[in-house]
């Protein structure tokens, strides 16, 4: 699925101190994302930019809040270039179900 990003920005992450990409969903995007995380909790996700894979989490609950961080081992300003590539409306950014994991 595709999602519709409304603001990307790179922050900082409280829980790990690190730098993270903070992506935000526009309305209809953070619902139909809300509907996907909550039909595949225990499956293993890629979200990718353009493409390229950036993040392949394990949902563990369902992400509602049509926001999501993605922080982790980036070169360095790997971020920057993601957000403002996102914000500029050129990238495409899409999340599929790669693998069902127990939990």
């Amino acid at each position: 699925m595709t999602l519709a990003i409304a603001k990307a920005a790179v922050v900082s992450d409280q829980a790990s101190g690190q730098r993270a990409l903070n992506l935000k969903m526009t309305p209809d995007s953070a619902k139909a994302f809300g509907d996907f995380t909550r039909a595949n909790v225990r499956k293993v996700v890629d979200l990718s930019v353009d493409g390229a894979v950036v993040a392949s989490p394990r949902l563990v609950e369902p992400i509602l809040g049509g926001e999501v961080m993605l922080s982790g081992t980036f070169a360095p300003g790997e971020l920057q270039r993601l957000a403002e590539r996102i914000s500029a409306g050129g990238a495409k950014v899409t999340v599929e179900v790669t693998a069902e994991q127990p939990l």
